[in-house]
Order: C-alpha cells, then sequence, then structure tokens
C-alpha cells in the first residue's frame, strides 16, 4: 500500500502529530540524510497530508526549509478555504435534510476532519459523502434535486452510490448518496445495514444536528474503502482517519473483533490495521491483536479479500464473485438482474440517453463494455 523505504520522513512527519518522539525522528533523518524535498513535497501532496503536516511540523524551527514550509502552508490554506465551502453547503443540504425528517449520516472527511481532527483544514476534503437508508434513497436524491443538484451518476441497483453535482459561492461541489458504506454486493450482505445505524455519534455541523458512524464503523468503512481503492494514490490519509479515531474514541476491541469475524471481513480489515499499526503506531491491544492473527478465513472472505487486492479486478470479475458468493437462489437471481438489467432511470442518466424508447438499445451496449472492461484487466500484467 504504502512504500515505506522511500517515505520515512513523510511517515515521520505524520507521526509527529501523535508523538513527540517522532518530530525527534524528523530532526534526526533531516540531519543525516541527503533530502529529495520535491520528492517529499510531492509525497505529501499525493497522499493528501501536507496540511497536516504544516500544521504538526510549522513551530519547529530549523528542521524543514522554509521554501518546503511555505509549499506546504499554501497546501495548508487551500485546504481550509476549500473545506469551509464544503461545510457551509453541507449545513445547507443539511437543514434541507431535517426539514424533511431524513435522517442521514455524513462520512469520510467531512465527519472527521472538524470531530475527529479538530481543525478542518487538516483533513482534506473533495466532495461530500452522505449515507441515507435505503428506502430512503430516492427521497434524499429528491432532495438534492430541489437543491438545484444534477445527478452526473446514479447509483447501480446493485450498490454504488449516486453522484450529483451543484454549485456552491460559484465552486462546483458533488455530492455522493450512499445507501451502505460498501459497493461489493458481497460485503453488503455480510455487514448488515442496521449495524450502520445501530450507534451513531452525534456531529453537530454548524447549527444542523446530523449523524456518524461509530468509532467502529469508521474504523471499517476506512479499512474496506482503502482497500477498495487501493490502486488509487493517498492510502496514508486513509491510515491518519483510522490512527485519529483510535485517539479520540476507546474502540471496544473484544465487541469489535467478534462483529469483524461475524461479518466475515476479519481478513482484509486486519490487513489495514496491521498497516496502521506498522506505519503510523496505531496501537492495538494484545487479546485483539492474537484474535486477529489467529483468524482463519473461510474460503468467500479470502476470495472477497485477494479480489480486493488483484490487479485484474474488473467489474465481470467483482460481478461474478458476488453472484456466485451471495447466499440464496432468489438472492442471486435479483442480484444478476439488476446487473443485466438495471432500470430506466439509472440507463438514461449512465449513457445520456434523452429518449426512453432508446433505453432497450443501450442494454447489448452496457454488457459489451463490462465485457470489454473484464478483457482489458486479464490483459494487464500480474503483479
Amino acid at each position: 500500500m504504502i512504500q515505506q523505504t522511500d517515505n520515512n520522513l513523510l511517515l515521520a512527519c505524520v507521526r509527529a502529530r501523535w508523538s513527540t518522539q517522532a518530530a525527534d525522528e524528523v530532526r534526526r533523518i533531516v540531519l543525516e540524510t541527503d533530502v529529495n524535498w520535491d520528492g517529499f513535497l510531492e509525497q505529501a501532496a499525493k497522499h493528501c497530508v501536507a496540511p497536516l503536516i504544516y500544521h504538526t511540523m510549522r513551530d519547529e524551527h530549523g528542521i524543514l526549509p522554509a521554501s518546503v514550509k511555505q509549499k506546504l502552508r499554501e497546501e495548508y490554506y487551500l485546504s481550509a478555504v476549500r473545506n469551509t465551502l464544503l461545510y457551509q453547503e453541507l449545513a445547507n443540504i443539511l437543514a434541507t435534510f431535517n426539514d424533511a425528517g431524513l435522517p442521514v449520516i455524513v462520512l469520510k472527511g467531512a465527519a472527521l476532519a472538524q470531530e475527529m481532527y479538530g481543525n478542518i483544514a487538516l483533513r482534506p476534503m473533495s466532495d461530500i459523502d452522505l449515507l441515507v437508508k435505503g428506502e430512503e434513497i430516492a427521497s434524499g436524491q429528491q432532495l438534492l434535486l430541489q437543491r438545484g443538484y444534477s445527478p452526473i451518476e446514479l447509483a447501480h441497483p446493485t450498490g454504488r452510490h449516486s453522484t450529483f453535482e451543484g454549485d456552491a459561492a460559484g465552486y462546483r461541489v458533488h455530492i455522493e448518496v450512499h445507501s451502505h458504506i460498501v459497493s461489493s454486493a458481497y460485503y453488503r450482505s455480510t455487514i448488515p445495514e442496521d449495524w450502520l445505524w445501530r450507534d451513531p455519534v452525534r456531529l453537530p455541523v454548524g447549527d444542523n444536528p446530523a449523524l456518524m458512524l461509530s468509532p467502529e464503523g469508521i474504523v471499517v468503512h476506512s479499512c474496506l474503502h482503502l482497500l477498495d481503492h487501493v490502486a488509487v494514490p493517498g492510502s496514508l490519509l486513509w491510515l491518519c482517519d483510522i490512527k485519529e479515531v483510535s485517539q479520540r474514541h476507546d474502540i471496544a476491541w473484544d465487541a469489535f473483533v467478534d462483529n469483524l469475524v461475524h461479518f466475515r471481513i476479519a481478513s482484509p480489515v486486519r490487513s489495514v490495521l496491521f498497516e496502521c499499526s506498522r506505519l503510523l503506531r496505531l496501537p492495538i491491544p494484545e487479546r485483539p491483536r492474537e484474535r486477529l492473527l489467529a483468524h482463519q478465513p473461510g474460503f468467500w472472505e479470502r476470495r472477497a479479500y485477494q479480489l480486493c487486492l488483484s490487479p485484474t479486478r474488473s467489474t465481470v470479475s467483482r460481478t461474478l464473485f458476488d453472484l456466485l458468493a451471495i447466499e440464496g437462489v432468489p438472492a442471486k437471481a435479483h442480484y444478476l438482474h439488476s446487473r443485466l438489467l438495471p432500470d430506466r432511470d439509472y440507463m438514461m442518466a449512465r449513457y445520456s440517453i434523452g429518449d426512453p424508447r432508446l433505453v432497450p438499445l443501450y442494454y447489448p451496449l452496457m454488457i459489451t463494455r463490462a465485457i470489454a472492461d473484464g478483457l482489458k484487466a486479464l490483459a494487464q500484467p500480474r503483479l
């Protein structure tokens, strides 16, 4: 996930947020190493941790060159401005949802920047992610339409989020509406939706009440989100999220591991937690660590985890896996029908179809593209 050999200084700067010893390590690395500062700034930007590093190291004099500190400072204030605009728009959206009596859980950066990091500039955000109960997705989407947002990607019936685009103070804003924290049909079937809503934490956004996932829910979401984007640069930020949650909240580790095993996600979550422990010194108590190490995943859990890490993962391979892993013939039939024949609204939005009568002509196109995607993925060299 992260090549530590090229990032010792970056990791030490990040860890300095939680450890004075790490600040001493930063000083030692700078004194003893010919640092490639351009590479350092590039990595900090790629992993979206430049604002956090600036905030942590800004009062440490004589360590970072002035030019490097200035670049980090610029990223810090850009993040502050962007996040301020996003939080203002989030407050407006929450007011609309609250007026309609529609409960919503705020996910990812918008939930963490203020509540966990304590400073909205430290946790860069690119969009706003909202979790709405499955049966209320259509109502949530309608509320966004009423606020002037336009759909640019409607959720596939099998689980992918919907994306809406709008304008806030002259700034383009993307809102993603989710019915679950994962897109995989397999993981959606193993992680109960009601667990996500069982112990939410209150999250005030301006004068508007909202909810965020429980600390355990945030950790699960961060772990699975990282693995779902394992090929995307920037994984260190999500590890920081996990570390920050552990600093702010007491994780009920024994019950947490029980849930991981019950939901058949112990293997993927374990891999990310141990990576976070290795890179950011995430404290995992001895007994839960031993239980995670001793866990022997079943066939489907092991295959799902391998699929997450596969360099040849494609829509086709994920669909076939989900179809095989989902339990029960009726559930399999419903999933297959939804994948092959999604509803008209989805097709019209996905392929920009102006005339509803043309929708049937696009189903073969959708299937052909999916097959081509699978063949392209298979042609990629395996790592």
